[in-house]
């Protein structure tokens, strides 16, 4: 608590014990599984990673507190 004292930008947030849904990490993964993962139709794994990468990029789950949605 002394650390939270001293950093004022940062707050001590409680959250359920298992809430995905309000965890922006667990919104970005459920985001990228459901565009880029569930039923990709890549050849090679390199496709894939390139394919999650490019999610990676241009997706963000902060603006708004929504994810952003990749164009792949």
């Amino acid at each position: 608590m002394r650390w939270l004292k001293a950093n004022p930008k940062f707050r001590m947030i409680y959250q359920p014990v298992y809430s995905p849904w309000v965890n922006h990490v667990e919104r970005l993964w459920q985001a990228l599984h459901e565009t880029i993962i569930r039923n990709h139709q890549c050849r090679s794994m390199w496709q894939l990673l390139k394919k999650v990468r490019h999610f990676m990029d241009t997706a963000s789950p902060f603006p708004g507190g929504k994810h952003g949605l990749a164009k792949v």
